[in-house]
């Protein structure tokens, strides 16, 4: 008894070790709040690590202009979307990791101990291993979902990049023009206080009533109230950027800003190719897609889970004295169910995901459609706003002459160069709808449009 006692406990010992060897060890990693805060508080666009992120997505080396494109990777450094994203990858390949892996044996001990029996010996004792032989298919299925679920989760990453960048895109433009109409808007108090002061030196003459100069003095304080309003939105502006760069405020003062991007976009060309290939190609379409697929693949396992799994189990009994080899076969028996439940949900889990990618696939035409109408009606607009301020910058060169000829009055000049500075208004509010379409539009396409117009 003892010798097979010791056989015993060696063949436990020879089954654990390997297992021991291979196990993963715990280490906890705590969240501390305060910490996570003073970091938050401490970044800056003079990282060395995000430095040598930017470098090594950009291929470049030096200093990074501080352009859309490298904005939008410090947002992808610095924002909790992307890491979010990737961990989720890091969980679908996980997935994948185990649905690749065999099941294992199952040992199985069952000493008894027989009071009534003492010769030639009242034990029986030995080990059973249990080997599972999965149903038909069913690896190769969980296989296959767990497969099209990390290619969703892969794909949500490029969704995730540009749905920052857009963010980025959005914030960036809101600064460009918070940045030109404050400058209009001081050109305009400026002009204002120019004419107020003219018209103050005519009513001290007798030439102007109070009434002239009260309508002056209010068009001044107007002007002053539309330049306080300028500063603020383009304050709040820089702090709409930083929020979207993940960034606190401070870290984007005495930074230049590249906007030539923003500036002087680039033009769409024919877009019929571009919107055959993105309905088909779309980081979301693909996702969907693949979703579709890892349904499928439930589907698949599902029907395979009908079939009954066999389970093997060898062994060795030392019962009473006497050796004794077993090998123990069970199967379950399907006459309550055959797992008609879950392949119901899997059918309809299919349907689901069939029309979601539908869906996707027609919320992206709609996109595309409505930012393409978008953006050639504000096309339109811009160039007729630009045929206005022509207009308004011609006037104002022809009083200038006549001024300087002693044709007209200060006042007509003003007046003139008053009408230039609101066409620049509207030019600049036309501007900011269409690059704000072609943004749009780029958001649709998933392709660069705001960057400049000479790049490559």
């Amino acid at each position: 008894m003892k010798v097979i006692s010791l056989l015993a406990a060696r063949c436990l010992l020879v089954l654990l070790v390997p297992f021991l060897a291979s196990c993963a060890t715990y280490r906890a990693r705590p969240i501390h709040p305060g910490t996570t805060a003073r970091k938050l508080g401490t970044r800056s666009l003079s990282d060395p690590r995000l430095l040598r992120f930017i470098a090594a997505e950009e291929h470049r080396a030096g200093p990074p202009r501080w352009n859309l494109e490298t904005l939008t990777l410090v947002a992808t450094y610095e924002r909790p979307n992307m890491p979010l994203t990737m961990a989720r990858l890091g969980e679908a390949k996980a997935q994948e990791i185990t649905a690749a892996e065999l099941p294992n044996p199952t040992l199985s001990l069952r000493p008894s101990y027989n009071a009534t029996t003492t010769v030639p010996s009242p034990w029986k004792v030995g080990p059973v291993v249990s080997f599972l032989i999965q149903s038909l298919g069913m690896r190769a299925a969980l296989e296959a979902r767990a497969r099209a679920q990390a290619q969703a989760a892969r794909e949500a990453i490029a969704v995730t990049a540009w749905q920052l960048r857009g963010k980025v895109r959005s914030a960036l433009l809101a600064l460009w023009s918070a940045e030109r109409a404050a400058s209009l808007s001081a050109q305009e108090l400026a002009l204002a206080s120019h004419y107020r002061s003219a018209v103050a030196q005519r009513y001290r003459a007798g030439m102007v009533s109070a009434a002239q100069l009260n309508g002056a003095t209010l068009a001044q304080e107007q002007a002053q109230l539309g330049l306080a309003a300028g500063r603020r939105t383009l304050r709040l502006a820089g702090a709409a950027l930083a929020t979207a760069l993940g960034l606190p405020v401070t870290a984007l003062r005495g930074v230049h800003l590249d906007m030539a991007g923003i500036s002087h976009p680039r033009r769409p060309g024919r877009l019929g190719p571009l919107i055959h290939a993105v309905l088909t190609e779309r980081p979301d379409i693909l996702a969907a897609l693949a979703r579709y697929r890892a349904a499928q693949a439930g589907l698949r396992l599902a029907i395979a889970r009908q079939y009954p799994a066999l389970n093997i189990g060898p062994g060795y009994h030392y019962d009473q004295g006497d050796n004794k080899f077993i090998l123990a076969v069970s199967i379950p028996l399907p006459i309550l169910n055959q797992n008609q439940g879950p392949i119901a949900q899997a059918r309809a889990a299919r349907r689901v995901a069939a029309e979601r990618f539908l869906a996707v696939q027609a919320h992206a035409l709609a996109q595309i459609e409505r930012a393409e109408a978008d953006w050639r009606a504000s096309a339109a607009e811009l160039a007729s706003a630009q045929r206005v301020r022509a207009s308004a910058a011609e006037m104002r060169e022809r009083r200038r002459v006549e001024f300087s000829a002693g044709q007209i009055g200060r006042l007509r000049l003003l007046g003139a160069e008053e009408a230039f500075v609101q066409a620049e208004q509207g030019a600049l509010a036309a501007s900011v709808h269409e690059r704000d379409a072609l943004g749009e539009l780029e958001a649709a396409l998933y392709h660069p449009f705001l960057v400049p117009a000479e790049s490559r």
